[in-house]
């Protein structure tokens, strides 16, 4: 058996991009839940608080539209807070595709399966956004896969 699986998805924004999963069964708002300074999720009623993006494969069921989003995005880029990439079960809002565009950080949506069930926080994700295929490579605990 093997110690990882591919989920087929639809590439939106190009490139590749590898880190930890940090999965939520909820969306996120880059214009409000995060703190562009720490890439802390800051929202204290969302399921991730006080988790930072930083440096993670940001796994969601969808994203929550704001037209200041990019902004957002783009700012935690520069100040190297940002995911590294965005897997998402829905279609990313527009302004979020724009600020990952900006910031270089690939984006892939509309999976074969329900990425927030089928990958745990945790987890090693390669995303390419240009072949539009994530790869999962379990973590391993002390109770096993």
């Amino acid at each position: 058996m093997s110690d990882r699986y591919r989920i087929a998805a639809r590439g939106v924004v190009r490139g590749k991009a590898s880190g930890p999963a940090l999965v939520s069964s909820e969306g996120i708002s880059f214009l409000g839940d995060l703190d562009i300074g720490t890439g802390r999720v800051v929202n204290r009623t969302h399921q991730i608080e006080g988790h930072r993006v930083a440096g993670t494969v940001l796994v969601l069921p969808h994203s929550v539209g704001s037209a200041g989003a990019w902004r957002f995005l783009y700012q935690m880029q520069v100040h190297g807070t940002h995911p590294v990439a965005i897997v998402q079960n829905s279609l990313p809002d527009s302004s979020l595709v724009q600020g990952a565009i900006l910031g270089g950080i690939p984006i892939v949506c509309e999976p074969e399966v329900d990425v927030t069930t089928s990958i745990r926080s945790g987890d090693m994700v390669d995303v390419d956004g240009d072949a539009g295929m994530v790869t999962v490579r379990p973590a391993v605990s002390a109770d096993g896969p």
